[in-house]
């Protein structure tokens, strides 16, 4: 009977494991890099904005965040907390609670008490600058482009009376300066 023969050598068995182990390492290395650099480099910061002093723009803050905490209260809470610069101004009215959200795809549904419409102050400019503060602080994040509005749960058409809240609202650039 003949005896079966081997595809690979003895010394080319060796060589192919070298170069599966050699392979299995750099995979290795690679993915631990990925994993280092999601971790560590994570942004630990969010933008906010607020008024400026003339009540015709929105200025950019940097607060630092707590990592387990969730970002979306997070915004919230320093929104609610006011400006830290004395050159900026406060754009949420007092009382206002973040009841709950849902991303959907991109876009973000925020749920608010009804202080947000019945505390608030009033006129065009006022709203606008309330609404975008909110708008633009969320949609600094990466995974949102739009922001859905609702109080109480409900869709409202406007919080009083001057901007269209019944769709979802994307950043406002246009409303933003340099501080």
């Amino acid at each position: 009977m003949a005896e079966k023969q081997s595809l690979f050598n003895p010394g080319m068995k060796r060589k192919l494991l070298a170069v599966l182990r050699i392979l299995l390492l750099t995979a290795a290395v690679v993915y631990l890099l990925i994993f280092i650099s999601n971790t560590l480099l994570v942004d630990d910061q969010i933008t906010v904005y607020f008024s400026t002093e003339d009540a015709q723009y929105l200025a950019a803050e940097q607060r630092d965040i707590i990592e387990d905490h969730d970002i979306y209260f997070q915004i919230m809470e320093e929104l609610n907390k006011g400006p830290e610069s004395d050159q900026l101004s406060a754009t949420i009215p007092d009382e206002v609670e973040l009841l709950d959200y849902d991303l959907e795809a991109d876009t973000l549904i925020l749920n608010f008490n009804l202080a947000l419409r019945e505390n608030h102050w009033g006129g065009s400019t006022g709203e606008i600058l309330t609404i975008y503060s909110i708008v633009n602080s969320y949609t600094a994040l990466k995974e949102v482009e739009s922001v859905q509005i609702l109080l109480e749960g409900q869709e409202v058409e406007t919080l009083v009376g001057h901007l269209d809240l019944s769709r979802p609202l994307m950043y406002n650039q246009e409303l933003v300066t340099d501080n």
